[in-house]
């Protein structure tokens, strides 16, 4: 399989049952994560594969941003038909002080791929205040630790 169809993603229809739309409303609230991203978690946990298994690794990003109100209805609709794709985003909340105010991890196959879909959200946004690559606690000592080995 080309890189191309591994990063080409397909629409399919899925009719679940109410009870489980609401379980996995239930978990998006808990951990602010969407609703898509969960959805393909559930599937890859059910086929026994993981968003990783592509051979590369995943880069993470931290995204604080400021939502443009005169187009908060439209995102909203936006986000939740499905229209702009959310599989990249972990988790979002808000900052309670100024709920316009958005703070997100988000993770990617890479920094091209994740421009391209930040891309989509960007016009959604009065202000993009800070986009960091992060990484994870266990990479962190990986790295710490190579770091102090140098020396």
């Amino acid at each position: 399989m080309s890189t191309k169809e591994n990063d080409s993603k397909k629409c399919i229809a899925i009719h679940l049952p109410v009870h489980l739309v609401d379980k996995i409303n239930e978990y998006k609230e808990k951990n602010g994560r969407s609703q898509s991203g969960i959805i393909m978690d559930f599937i890859e946990k059910g086929l026994n594969i993981s968003g990783n298994d592509k051979g590369q690794p995943k880069q993470f990003f931290f995204v604080k941003v400021r939502i443009d109100t005169t187009k908060m209805m439209e995102f909203g609709q936006k986000l939740q038909s499905g229209e702009l794709n959310t599989s990249q985003t972990i988790m979002t909340y808000c900052v309670k002080d100024d709920p316009t105010v958005g703070i997100s991890f988000w993770q990617s196959d890479s920094q091209k791929n994740f421009e391209d879909i930040f891309a989509q959200h960007r016009k959604y946004y009065k202000d993009v205040i800070e986009v960091i690559p992060v990484t994870t606690p266990t990479e962190a000592m990986k790295l710490i630790l190579e770091t102090m080995q140098k020396q």
